[in-house]
Formats: C-alpha cells, structure tokens, sequence
C-alpha cells in the first residue's frame, strides 16, 4: 500500500460508509415497508422524473426511519453497481460527528469504485501531504472535484459502460455546526453548478428539516437543482408501522425463549392498533417498542404491559434510545427554558377539549411578542412544528409529549402538567381582565379557566393565584361574552354557576370569603337586572317559576315558551320576564315574533344547569334578592297569571306550540299550573276563576304523561277549591278544550284512550273525580317525567 493511501485510510471514517462493521446491523426497512418511498427516489434516480434536479432533499422529523430508507436505496443502487460514495454521519460517534473525515471518505470511496482514480487521488495527496489539515473547500476540490473532472475529461464519463454515480449523505443536521452543514451542501449547488456537464452525478441528502437546511434548500441554484422529497402521511406511514410491527411479534412468537407461554393471538389487534397510533408515523417509536418488548432475558407479555402503562416501570428504561435522541435535540437548545415554557402552556391547551390555539393567538394569550415561538422553536423542527402562524404547534411524535412530562425519562428537561395548568390559568385570567371580545384568547380563556384550576395541583398555599381570581372580572364580563358566542355561532360550556361552584368547593385558603365576594358580584348583577323589569304578574310567574325549581327537571324548554308565557305588550323578553334567571346569557336579549328570531335562537335551549339551582338559591333568600325574593304572595300571582292564561281563547301565542306538532311544549305549563296552585295562598280572584259551573282551559296536550298531569292539575284545582272555598259546592267536572278546528269532535266523558300518550285526537273531554284514585294524593305538582301514573 503507497504511503499516499495509508494517509487517505487513516484520515477516512470507514465507520460512515453503508457496509461498514462498525455499524453492524444498520436500520434499514422491514421487507415490504416504504416501498412508495423507495420507488419514488428509484424513479428520481433513473430519470422518471426530474431530469435537472441532481439533488434529492429527503426530510422528515426524528424518527421517522430517514436513515433506514437511505441505506435500504444505498443497498439496493450498489447492488446495481450504482452507488459511488455514501456518508452517515451520527451525533453519537466522533468520527461520523463532524466534517474532518468527509471529503476523505469520499475520496477512499472514489479511489475504490473508479479504478481510472486511483492514480489521480494518490498523486493530489502525495503533492500535498497536509491535505487532511487543510479547511474543507481545499480538500473537497483537490480529493474529490479536480479527479473527477480529471476523469470526465479522459472520457471516463461519456463512454456507454454504466459507471456509479449516486451519492448518499444521510443525517446531515448530526454533523456538527450549522454553518458547516451549509458549507456542504452550498459546496455541492456550486460544483453542480458550474459543472454539470462535465459531471452527471446525484446526490441523496436526508436530514431533519432544521431551518437552516429548509433555507439553503429554498434560496439560490440549489433551490432548482433539488427535489424536495416529506417523509408524511402522503407515504403512509403508519400502513407500514403496523406491518412491522405485526411482523416482530410474530418473529417474538416464533423466536423468543418463552414462545411456548405466548399465545397465537397476542397481542391483540387493537394493541398494535394503538402503538400505530402511538408511533405517530415514526418508526423510531415502534422499533424502540419491539427492541425492549422481544429482550430474552424478560417476559414480552409483561414488557408489553409495561409499554401500555398496565404494570409499573420500575428500573427499566424501555425508551431509552428514544429518550437519547429527544435529550440530544433539547441540549442543542440555546433557551431551553423559554422554550420548555411554551411547549408545556400548547401541551395543556392541545389536550384541552377546545380547538388548540394557533401560534399568532399563542403568543397573545402567553403575552409574547409576536414571531416569538418561531424564534425559540427554531432548533426543535424536528420534533415539532410552528412554521404557520395560524395553526397550532404540532407534536409531531405523541411520544415526544410522553418524554416531557415523565421525570424519569426528561430529567432536566421534564415540564410539570400542574404548573402548566397553573400557568395557562394565570393566563386565562388575564385575557379574561384584558377582554379584547373579538379574539380567540378571550373566548379560550372563559372555556378552559376551571379545568385548567382543576389540574393546577395544590391550591391552598397559591397566593399569588388566590389574589388574581379574587378580583378576576369572570362575572362582570360574562354576558357581554356569553352574546358574542352565540353571535359568532360558539357552543358555551362553562357558566359563572360552575365558576362559583368551582370556587365553594376549592382548597385555595379563605375559600368562604373568595366565594362569597363572586357570589355577591352575581347577585348584584340579578338585582341591577330585575331593577329594570316593572313589576308585573309576568315576573311574578318567572320568579316563582325559578324559585320553584320547576324547570331542573327538564331536559328542554324552547324558547317559545318565555315568548308566550310573557307580556304581549312588552317590547322585548328582557322588558317582562327575568329570563336571565334561567341562564346567565340570556340577559337583554331581543325577541319580538318567530321572524325576529335571536343569532343564538337555533343554538340553544334551558336545560337543567348549576346556574338555575344558583338563581333558585338566591330567590329564596331574602338577604340576598331583597324585594325581589319570592314568597306566597309571589305563588299566589303567578297562579292567578297561569290561570288567565289556560282560560283564554286561542289565539295566535298559543296557537305557536300546537304548530310544532310535538306536544312537549306543554309539558312546562301543566307542570307549572299545578304547582302554582299548590304553593298560593288565599285569592278571591283564583275562587272565582276555578268555581266556576264550567271551567273551560284551553291547553295543548301535553307531549308526555298525560294522565299523570291531567290528575294532577284537576287534583290541584280540586284542592286548592276544598281548601279556600270551604263547604261551598265544588265544580262536577272540568272542561279541556284540545281542539283546532270546528269540526273537531265534542264529548261529554273522558275514556283511557283520550289520555293516552300516542293519542293525537283533539277535542273538548270533560274530567270529573272518576279521574282520580280513591287513595291518591295529587298535592303536588308532575314536574317530574317518569313517575308512575294514577288509577282511572
């Protein structure tokens, strides 16, 4: 061997070639995997397609199996004789690491595959021994380019005898320093260049897509020279993830020491399911899986288990590769802090039922200056994604979230959900002082405040987050807030309600008195708004409506029920009934007639919440409603306002709910009839009405039990009449009219059948006492569905 090749030799790092031993058993693809990929850069190679790129810029997250692709296609060009020189640099390896030992690999390799080079590269480094202590321009043009045009010149390159010329340069963003990785690939543009006839050789280059190389990839010669090829979901991914890994447990199955204990079904489908969904389309997440689970000295049923968090840990470290590489990403971090900062607020807000904030809205809602979270997730491109300033950052591994918030495996790098939370409370509050209506932070901030002070940890020692909810305007802002959603068509999910609640029921110190200070802030807020409601029968009714409780038990009311049950004569729904009693974003709302229907009117209906119970309470509490408390004289005129109402003609408010055809819409107001007469106290008006020879009410059938509520309404009729009439004669019978059209049928009896729930015939029956059990007590009203029916 000449003196000249034993320099070369020792300054080469044969450890980077494709076939090297020191890199015994390199990732490569499972048969039958990436084969979309690797046909696309056979077809790039061959002049399929792109005939002037004589780059190939193949890129992709940590893990997504770049390297193994590279020396499957390395594998297969030198089978064909294709393949000149290859370079894999790793991170982990000082001789791989760097670019000192590059040019002259390439040049052993040249020397190797090229016989007609061999003279050429010994003379260059015979004439200048110091070559491999020169800078890497130097040495690129004397080892590499000057023998190649050397030989491009002789012909070497123009005869029809197939030579090799495909260069492979995998993990490019491990050798070290960002400038030199942009040294390498601007010292490639340039050669192709300006001697691309002289030199028809490709290049392969895979790398993470680091901003640096996307920049270099983007500007300039090499812009056109290169294809640019994403390893994404475009190629499937997770089709071939669960190849392999249905694959390796089968091999486990077949292979392992304890086969014998392993049955042929495991693991089930529905595992491997979810380890393809855990890989997130990296094979790296799925190799680490099958490495630790297929170790012969453990049992793989219980490793697996360990993976799907079914038993503990312990002192085993099944991710360890794949925690070497994200502990490798964040050490090249310059703030690591800040930036941890931010990846653990857009963890606790991307597990959030909400839509995650995109990275613009991220920055308002963390107070940051805008182009911040690009700025500092610069060096994470390969984990995650910021590039759009109106999309979320992406996670691109699930398993990258997992690392971070597992101290035994972040170490130094672990970020603690409850702080997070406890920060993007913080957060929350101050969108929620700030109340800019029109962005999504505000909108963010009402939504998720109490679950991310559910999951903040402790709370009792948390001064600092006691004072800020303390004078926290939550319920100040409410309505103004609540009315945007529904204008910009936003379901609501949280209430001031769940917010008082969630304060009673808090382990901050002092809980009574922050209670307490919010709950006064809502009942001021109640009282400001009955304040402007004249009073009236109409509120009167609503009022012992709620005070009642009436409507807990149902699962909706529409709104056409305030629209009928309330003053015709009012200029809005707000101006007669408190229908901010029923839900806190009602407040001041608009109605008129079905055609001046609220932007809200489809979205939503009274239902059963926190909020009804919390205006219950503070209804029935005379320190706190003041004249607005509901008492029996508040009963007593809402019963005579539901009885005006059941006695008057049809007209066209009450002809509103038989035009839906259903029914339920009655339900509420037997319900409450009946209930007001059971709460009323003496009124010469309500003896009248109901003492009359022929009592007459003119309501729609109810869409459910409607036996139960007919004895219920007849027996509270009856009762209140026995109780306040004395020995006067009672009426024989009450008269309800359910007809619509003239010729609908008239009877002078009741039968089962007319109180059957399916039967939809309208009519007048005439309801006496036979209607009622000789045992029954009808006290009370049937607000609640379900109950079991009355004998007839």
């Amino acid at each position: 061997m000449s003196a000249a090749m034993k320099r070369l030799l020792k300054a080469s790092s044969l450890g980077a070639l494709h076939n090297s031993g020191e890199r015994f058993d390199p990732p490569k693809c499972h048969p039958n995997t990436r084969t979309a990929v690797l046909q696309k850069l056979m077809d790039w190679f061959i002049g399929v397609f792109g005939w002037d790129n004589f780059v190939l810029w193949l890129y992709g997250p940590a893990g997504a199996g770049k390297s193994a692709i590279a020396q499957t296609f390395a594998e297969q060009c030198a089978d064909k004789n294709a393949l000149l020189a290859s370079f894999f640099f790793s991170r982990s390896d000082s001789r791989r690491n760097s670019e000192k030992a590059f040019i002259a690999t390439l040049a052993y390799q040249l020397w190797l595959r090229i016989p007609e080079s061999r003279p050429i590269v010994e003379t260059a480094i015979s004439n200048n021994p110091a070559i491999f202590q020169l800078n890497f321009e130097t040495q690129f043009r004397t080892l590499f380019l000057h023998p190649l045009l050397q030989l491009s010149s002789a012909g070497c390159f123009a005869s029809a005898i197939p030579f090799p010329n495909l260069i492979i340069i995998d993990g490019l963003d491990e050798c070290n320093g960002a400038d030199m990785q942009n040294t390498i690939v601007n010292t490639i543009s340039n050669t192709l260049q300006h001697h691309r006839p002289a030199l028809p050789f490709k290049f392969l280059i895979a790398s993470r897509p680091e901003y640096h190389l996307t920049t270099s990839f983007s500007v300039g010669p090499l812009h056109s020279l290169t294809f640019r090829l994403a390893l994404d979901d475009t190629y499937q991914p997770d089709e071939d993830i669960k190849l392999y890994l249905t694959d390796s447990f089968h091999d486990i199955r077949e292979k392992h020491i304890m086969r014998a204990y392993l049955p042929d079904s495991w693991p089930l489908e529905e595992d491997i399911a979810e380890l393809v969904e855990k890989s997130s389309g990296q094979f790296i997440y799925a190799a680490t899986v099958i490495r630790y689970v297929s170790s012969p000295r453990h049992n793989p049923l219980d490793r697996l288990k360990v993976i799907q968090g079914l038993l503990p840990v312990n002192d085993d470290r099944p991710y360890a590769q794949l925690d070497a590489l994200y502990i490798n990403i964040l050490s090249d971090v310059e703030d690591v802090k800040a930036v941890l900062r931010i990846l653990g607020v857009a963890f606790v807000l991307t597990n959030d039922y909400l839509k995650p904030l995109g990275v613009n809205d991220l920055e308002n809602f963390m107070q940051l200056t805008p182009g911040t979270v690009q700025l500092l997730l610069i060096d994470l491109l390969s984990v995650v994604d910021a590039s759009d300033n109106n999309k979320p950052i992406k996670f691109f591994h699930a398993s990258f979230s997992d690392f971070l918030v597992d101290p035994t495996r972040s170490c130094q790098f672990f970020i603690d959900p409850n702080k997070k939370h406890e920060e993007a409370a913080h957060f929350c509050i101050s969108a929620i002082e700030s109340f800019h209506i029109e962005t999504p932070p505000l909108n963010f901030a009402y939504r998720s405040l109490l679950k991310h002070l559910r999951l903040a940890g402790s709370l009792h020692d948390n001064t600092t987050l006691r004072e800020k909810l303390f004078t926290v305007p939550y319920i100040q802002h409410w309505t103004t807030y609540a009315l945007a959603s529904f204008k910009y068509r936003r379901p609501l999910n949280e209430d001031p309600a769940m917010f008082l609640d969630f304060l009673q029921m808090s382990e901050f110190s002092q809980t009574e008195e922050l209670y307490l200070h919010h709950r006064d802030i809502l009942d001021q807020n109640l009282r400001d708004s009955l304040a402007l409601i004249p009073m009236s029968p109409c509120l009167n009714f609503w009022s012992a409506v709620c005070a009642g409780g009436i409507l807990e038990s149902y699962e909706v009311v529409p709104i056409e029920t305030f629209w009928v049950l309330s003053d015709s004569l009012a200029a809005g729904l707000s101006a007669s009934s408190p229908d901010f009693f029923f839900s806190s974003s009602f407040n001041q709302s608009e109605v008129g007639s079905v055609r001046r229907q609220p932007p809200w009117y489809d979205l939503y209906s009274i239902t059963g919440t926190p909020y009804l119970r919390m205006a219950r309470a503070f209804l029935n509490d005379p320190s706190r409603a003041g004249p607005h408390a509901v008492d029996q004289s508040t009963y007593t005129t809402a019963a005579v306002f539901v009885v005006e109402f059941a006695v008057r003609a049809w007209d066209w408010a009450k002809y509103i709910f038989l035009r839906q055809y259903r029914g339920s819409e009655w339900d509420f107001i037997w319900d409450a009839f009946a209930f007001m007469l059971s709460k009323a106290e003496y009124s010469a008006e309500l003896v009248n009405a109901l003492g009359k020879q022929n009592l007459t009410l003119k309501l729609g059938r109810p869409g459910a039990n409607v036996r139960r509520r007919v004895q219920t309404l007849f027996g509270a009729v009856r009762n209140y009449l026995l109780k306040f009439k004395g020995s006067s004669p009672l009426p024989c019978k009450i008269i309800i009219d359910w007809t619509r059209y003239p010729n609908d049928k008239v009877l002078n009896c009741f039968t089962a059948d007319d109180l059957d729930d399916n039967n939809i015939m309208r009519r007048l029956i005439y309801i006496d006492e036979s209607i009622l059990s000789n045992d029954e007590d009808l006290q009370e009203p049937a607000g609640k569905r379900g109950q079991p029916y009355g004998n007839t």
